[in-house]
């Protein structure tokens, strides 16, 4: 059984962390990915991760300087599908290999091109170190947040419950003043992923319109989605539901201590199920409750909710504190209630259940042996990924590769042999996924949030509203995932709401959900069921956990991050530190960049072939791919790799955050002439750079003066800015790159949000329109299905579907 990608040729020029990590993905699922690396190898060889990220790969030496080998590059360019490349802006063009180069001698490749900032010229030229634009672009700030969180933030105004007093040990993250350093690198995480999509979505689109296309992302386009759900200004802030206290920087995570040291996180936290379970002298669950949504002691998200966790977040540590880990996570899988055990990242690549799906595998190093590490992470039924290759040795593949580039540059079966005839009228696409329908069945933010992304590709996106759903779709956390689609209101619990349901899956080409099987069995709603109704339709679904004991277990962003062991990194676990729940997390989100890429492919399979298949992600896998730097060797032992200290400042004296006298800085002195260029600005000694003495230096300046100071000298440097996302929709650059959207909301009036996060030179992104409100599209949908108004008013008074449904 094939891969997905089979008999694509990928050239990777890229290094750091976004672009190997696309690589890897590539590989993963058949693609042939050359690295094409410059004399004495990648720079970054060495660095954590690289002994995962570049699995899968053939390994090939050429001076890109030099004309010879570039000209080496350029034939294999010409029978290449892909070419990656992460370099600083006007860098391939300098080199000769601009992408309208490239695409001029092989009019069906596919360049892709991470950077820092995109085209931003604000910003464009600036040194794009994770660090350094996660501080620019204020996303060190975001994590720690404000009093009130994101929606009083970026509308200006003062937090709710100014005056509110919280417990010790409430607040998230290390206990000081200023932004918070994650040891996890966001940015590039959510780039690989988007530059991963974008890719798919260019390859999908060949095959209908023949041609290729240069694919762009950034690590600010990265910060745009992530934020997704914070950086959002409307029209009427105050409406109902639309606030909520879960970015609030005063909310807790639902992180606590066991009685063995050990750490849980359960979330949303639950006083009634956690204070009755510890009541007596063992633990057990003491309620009847089952149903999640009729719990009596559910923390609403309303943002007066925040005073209820405050009353009982003491109490609610001191019972955690009676009783071990195991424990805890026994009786909440008894309960259905999410709560999970805090891990370490080699804890996670230790667990069975995810080596039995291989989600976890052993891959073979040339230095180290067999590493165990992150393995696929997505699943597709018919062409299922698979590992292929050890990481290659530098140059390993040079003379095989070469050789067989220089055999296709003879054939006249080449890609670029000659240019591609002008494709027919009707080949041409406004967007990658133009004339794809997708209903989504999805709840909260891991499913929803994949079809946003398929629907900014271009798909009709068909949102199934149920009637309980306005409560969540009026919070801004739902705002950040549901834009672009249409929605119609069904009750699928009655025999006429499926009946409605089928006539959509007959003509769907995807049916994307994330409700647990057991739900989607009782609705009727699981694949086996609706393939009857439409064999050729692409089913995704995405879960929690793996599909072991925690199968049944309700799953979230915070839990999964938690098992994959990612808030134990970005909270400096290692260094004594607290868990830390990142609020530009991937887990939620992650697990939607997962869904819509295995969609992406599934559809490309069945383009190429007319078999449908069935698409599996998960949260947890999306957490695996975060926390991918950690590899474990044969003996159990893992391989090094830099620690977050438990003031969560940085990864060592010289790429990390310092006080300035009236702010925050970070620093990313990692080269030797950095090192230089710092010592000599600061007057200390580059032997005797040590956070000790880089703190005075630091403190006794105001931030402005710091950063012309080590600027100027060459030292790379950014100035923390907190009021970043407040600014983005009145920045004439952003509008102008369309990075962000100006919409009218039928409830929340004015609605601005991110945009564009790839840019598709063929068949570019759009963003069709703002989230719906629950129903808004009923009747539209339901006349495009064959009901008549008569049929639809019958069915309104029945309740079996509802228009326009909102909270009040």
């Amino acid at each position: 059984m094939g891969s997905v990608l089979d008999g694509v040729r990928v050239l990777d020029l890229s290094w750091g962390v976004a672009g190997p990590i696309t690589g890897m993905l590539l590989a993963d699922h058949g693609a042939d990915v050359v690295k094409v690396e410059p004399p004495g190898g990648d720079p970054f060889r060495g660095s954590p991760g690289y002994d995962v990220w570049l699995r899968g790969r053939r390994s090939v030496v050429l001076d890109l300087k030099a004309a010879d080998d570039r000209d080496r590059f350029l034939t294999l360019a010409d029978d290449a599908d892909v070419v990656l490349e992460a370099f600083s802006p006007g860098t391939m063009a300098r080199l000769g290999l601009a992408a309208d180069t490239l695409l001029a001698r092989n009019p069906r490749l596919v360049v892709c091109s991470i950077t820092g900032y995109g085209p931003h010229a604000g910003h464009r030229d600036r040194p794009a170190y994770e660090a350094l634009v996660a501080a620019r672009l204020g996303i060190l700030d975001v994590q720690r947040s404000t009093d009130g969180g994101a929606v009083p933030h970026m509308h200006g105004e003062e937090p709710y419950l100014p005056d509110l007093e919280i417990p010790p040990g409430m607040e998230p993250g290390a206990p000081r003043e200023g932004p918070i350093f994650t040891y996890t690198p966001w940015l590039s995480m959510g780039a690989a992923f988007l530059a991963s999509t974008g890719i798919n979505a260019a390859l999908f689109a060949r095959e209908h319109t023949g041609r290729g296309q240069h694919v762009e992302t950034s690590l600010l386009q990265a910060a745009l989605s992530g934020t997704a759900s914070k950086w959002q200004r409307v029209g009427r802030p105050d409406a109902v539901g639309y606030r909520s206290w879960v970015y609030d920087r005063r909310a807790p995570k639902g992180f606590f201590q066991c009685s063995d040291g050990r750490w849980i996180q359960q979330w949303v936290p639950n006083p009634g199920f956690v204070l009755s379970s510890a009541a007596g002298d063992t633990l057990a669950e003491r309620r009847d409750v089952r149903n999640a949504r009729e719990d009596p002691d559910r923390v609403g998200p309303d943002p007066e909710s925040i005073v209820i966790l405050a009353h009982y977040f003491p109490q609610l540590a001191e019972a955690v504190a009676r009783f071990p880990s195991d424990e805890w996570v026994s009786v909440a899988a008894q309960a259905g209630v999410p709560l999970q055990p805090v891990r370490t990242p080699e804890e996670a690549l230790a667990d069975p259940a995810l080596l039995a799906e291989q989600a976890v595998v052993e891959v073979d190093h040339p230095e180290h042996g067999p590493l165990r590490q992150a393995g696929i992470l997505y699943g597709l039924s018919r062409t299922p990924g698979k590992v292929r290759r050890p990481v290659p040795r530098v140059g390993e593949h040079t003379g095989g590769v070469l050789a067989d580039g220089l055999a296709a540059a003879g054939s006249p079966a080449r890609a670029g042999a000659a240019p591609s005839p002008a494709p027919a009228p009707a080949a041409s696409r406004r967007a990658s996924l133009e004339g794809i329908t997708v209903l989504d069945l999805g709840f909260a933010v891991a499913g929803p949030f994949g079809t946003q992304l398929l629907a900014d590709l271009g798909a009709n996106v068909i949102k199934v509203n149920a009637w309980r759903d306005p409560w969540w779709h009026a919070q801004h956390i739902a705002y950040g995932a549901n834009r672009g689609k249409r929605s119609v209101g069904i009750d699928l619990k009655t025999p006429d709401g499926l009946a409605v349901l089928h006539r959509l899956v007959a003509s769907a080409d995807v049916v994307h959900s994330n409700m647990r099987r057991g739900a989607l069995a009782r609705l009727k709603c699981d694949e086996d069921s609706l393939r009857e109704v439409n064999p050729n339709v692409i089913y995704c679904h995405t879960r929690g956990f793996d599909r072991g004991p925690r199968s049944n277990s309700p799953g979230n962003d915070q839990t999964g991050s938690s098992l994959a062991g990612v808030t134990w990194e970005d909270g400096g676990c290692w260094d004594g530190g607290r868990p830390f729940w990142s609020l530009t997390s991937l887990g939620d989100t992650g697990n939607g960049f997962f869904s819509a890429i295995g969609v992406i492919q599934a559809l490309y399979h069945r383009a190429r072939t007319g078999e449908a298949q069935s698409v599996d992600t998960s949260i947890l896998n999306a957490g695996l791919l975060v926390a991918s730097m950690a590899a474990v060797k044969a003996d159990g032992t893992a391989l090094p790799r830099p620690r977050l200290d438990r003031m969560q400042l940085g990864l060592g004296p010289l790429y990390r955050l310092y006080e300035t006298g009236d702010g925050w800085a970070c620093v990313a002195a990692l080269t030797g002439p950095h090192r230089d260029a710092l010592a000599a600005a600061t007057g200390l000694d580059v032997d005797r750079l040590d956070a000790a003495r880089l703190e005075p230096w630091f403190r006794a300046r105001p931030g402005a003066e710091v950063f012309a100071t080590l600027d100027s000298a060459g030292v790379p440097i950014e100035l923390c800015d907190e009021d970043f996302g407040r600014r983005i929709f009145d920045d004439p650059e952003m509008d102008a790159h369309k990075l962000v959207v100006h919409q009218r909301h039928p409830k929340l009036g004015s609605f601005e949000h991110f945009g564009k996060t790839i840019h598709l030179s063929d068949t570019p992104q759009h963003i069709w329109g703002p989230p719906p409100v629950c129903g808004q599209h009923t009747r539209e949908i339901m006349r495009e299905h064959g009901l008549d108004d008569t049929d639809i008013d019958k069915l309104v008074a029945a309740r079996v579907v509802f228009e326009e449904h909102w909270v009040e």
